[in-house]
């Protein structure tokens, strides 16, 4: 029976990228996202590979909504074994400009997006034996990041590595390659949205992959 992996969040280049990559590896896909003509778009191409698709109206900030499209997912194309999350770290402008909404828009609602994805797979991957988290933190082609919602997506992702571990579940970040990382690596420019999106797509299909099956709690740097 063909794998299936959930992509929360489809109305980005990245996404689309993923889940083109994902069809061509053989999953069938499942795309949860609010922004209709995104799920059109891209479950149309994924079709055109011949793989199942479906696409599903999903509120990122409603527990509820997000429960019952992970159980509309498990019942009409099986368990999932892949979960793909791409959260927009595009700059929001400084802190002290920013009003309480859109400080809520721009850090609260994109970090509790991923809870929510996380923890509706958790019980269908474990039935399934296990499976892969993927986090995407996508810049969207911004030359500046959302540092706090980048930072936390890191931390988020060790937790659940180390939580999931005995049941067989992996989780993992993307994020750009900045311009000067932790390792005092220097990129030679921030990579372009189409970029971005094409190296996280190649970098999703590994993680999903069996050469991956033990990596876990990383921070992967994707450049140009």
């Amino acid at each position: 029976m063909p794998q299936v992996a959930i992509i929360a969040g489809t109305g980005t280049d990245t996404a689309a990228s993923a889940a083109l990559v994902l069809a061509q590896d053989g999953f069938d896909v499942a795309l949860l996202d609010a922004d209709e003509s995104a799920r059109t778009a891209t479950a149309d191409q994924v079709k055109s590979l011949g793989r199942r698709v479906m696409a599903v109206r999903t509120d990122w900030t409603d527990g509820g909504s997000a429960g019952a499209a992970i159980e509309q997912v498990c019942a009409d194309l099986g368990d999932p074994s892949v979960l793909l999350t791409v959260v927009s770290v595009a700059d929001a402008g400084q802190l002290s400009a920013l009003s309480q909404p859109q400080w809520t828009d721009a850090t609260a609602a994109p970090l509790r997006a991923v809870f929510l994805a996380c923890q509706a797979v958790l019980d269908p991957m474990t039935m399934n034996g296990g499976g892969r988290i993927i986090t995407i933190a996508d810049p969207g082609g911004a030359e500046g990041e959302n540092a706090t919602v980048r930072t936390a997506l890191e931390g988020l992702t060790r937790t659940l590595a180390l939580e999931l571990a005995p049941l067989g579940i992996t989780a993992n970040l993307l994020t750009p390659l900045l311009p000067v990382d932790q390792l005092g690596t220097r990129a030679a420019r921030t990579p372009t949205a189409a970029e971005f999106a094409a190296q996280a797509a190649r970098t999703v299909s590994m993680l999903a992959g069996t050469a991956a099956a033990s990596l876990t709690g990383q921070v992967l740097r994707v450049g140009p």
